[in-house]
C-alpha cells in the first residue's frame, strides 16, 4: 500500500465531493467515497475520534426499506441524502483543519499522522495517443499494487469517440498523458478534458522533447525506453 499524506487524501475526497450531489446512497461511486473517506479519518486520527463518530453516524438515507419505496420516500431519502453530504463536507473540512493546525502549531507534540498507508480503489485512464503497446504495458505495470485498474476499453487498440473519452475520463482518479508525438496531439485534447474535470494527470515524454510551457509545471516523467518507465512512473503514482 502506497504512504500519503491524510491532508492530500481528504483534499481529494473534498474534491471528489463536489460531484456527488446528484447520486444517491445506492450509487457504486459514493459508496467507494463513503468507504474511502471513512478509512482515511479512521488513520489519520483513530476509530473513536471525533470526526469518525460523527462520519460514521451519518446515514445518508431516511427510509431503509424498499417494500415501501415511492415517489415521496424517495423525495424524503433525496433530502437526507443532500443533508448529509453537507455534514460529511463539513466533517472532513473540520479533520483537514485540525490537521493543519497540528502541523504548524504543534510542531513539536504532533498527534495526528503525517502519512497513512491506503490502498484506494478506482481506474486510471492511458491516453489514447498512446498507441506502442511496449509503453502502454509499461505503464500498466506501474500500476500494479495500486488498488487502481485500467479504464475499461481504453486499450488503444480501437478508435473510440470524444464523447466516449470523456465519459472514461471522467471516472478516473488519474490519467496519464505522454506529450512525445506522434500522439500528442490526442493526449492534449485528453488532457484538457482531465483538467477541466479536475482529475490528477501525469505527463510522459521521451527525453529531450521540449513540453508546451503552459504544462510545464504538471507532474512529469521522461523516459528514453519503455523499459526504463516504470520504476519511474511508480515513484509519482500516488
Amino acid at each position: 500500500m502506497a504512504e500519503r499524506d491524510p491532508i492530500d487524501l481528504i483534499k481529494d475526497q473534498l474534491t471528489q465531493w463536489e460531484r456527488l450531489g446528484e447520486l444517491n446512497a445506492d450509487h457504486d461511486l459514493f459508496k467507494q467515497w463513503l468507504a474511502e473517506s471513512r478509512t482515511i479519518l479512521e488513520k489519520a486520527f483513530s476509530p473513536r475520534s471525533t470526526h469518525c463518530q460523527n462520519f460514521g453516524a451519518l446515514k445518508f438515507r431516511e427510509v431503509n426499506i424498499k417494500g415501501f419505496d415511492s415517489p415521496e420516500v424517495q423525495r424524503i431519502n433525496s433530502a437526507r441524502f443532500k443533508r448529509d453530504l453537507d455534514q460529511a463536507k463539513a466533517i472532513l473540512l473540520s479533520a483537514l483543519k485540525e490537521l493543519t493546525l497540528d502541523r504548524t502549531l504543534f510542531k513539536k507534540l504532533q498527534t495526528t499522522a503525517k502519512t497513512v498507508e491506503v490502498s484506494l480503489k478506482g481506474e486510471y485512464f492511458i491516453s489514447s495517443g498512446i498507441t506502442d503497446q511496449a509503453l502502454r504495458k509499461a505503464i500498466e505495470l506501474s500500476f500494479e499494487g495500486s488498488g487502481l485498474t485500467p479504464v475499461a476499453h481504453s486499450s488503444g487498440e480501437e478508435p473510440i469517440s470524444l464523447s466516449q473519452r470523456i465519459d472514461q475520463i471522467r471516472r478516473i482518479r488519474i490519467g496519464i498523458f505522454d506529450l512525445t508525438p506522434p500522439g500528442r496531439e490526442r493526449s492534449l485534447i485528453e488532457l484538457g478534458i482531465a483538467l477541466g474535470l479536475g482529475k490528477e494527470v501525469i505527463l510522459l515524454s521521451k527525453k529531450g522533447v521540449e513540453l508546451p510551457e503552459m504544462v510545464e509545471a504538471l507532474p512529469r516523467v521522461e523516459y528514453e525506453t519503455p523499459a526504463d518507465l516504470t520504476p519511474h512512473l511508480k515513484k509519482k503514482i500516488p
